[in-house]
């Protein structure tokens, strides 16, 4: 039951996570590589301190 709450609690992260990842496509479509490689990486971090945190916490 416990892995179930920590799903629930990674929907709205990963759905940030993919937002972030399409707004970085979109930068690199427009020609932005800079810009998109940034994002890509502040998007990764953020999932990856996510998840850290919440299985440090609750496991």
């Amino acid at each position: 039951m416990k892995w179930i709450a920590l799903l629930v609690q990674m929907l709205l992260p990963v759905g940030v996570f993919i937002y972030t990842i399409n707004f970085g496509r979109w930068m690199r479509s427009r020609n932005i590589k800079a810009g998109a490689y940034v994002t890509y990486a502040i998007a990764v971090m953020a999932l990856g301190l996510t998840f850290w945190v919440l299985l440090h916490n609750n496991v």
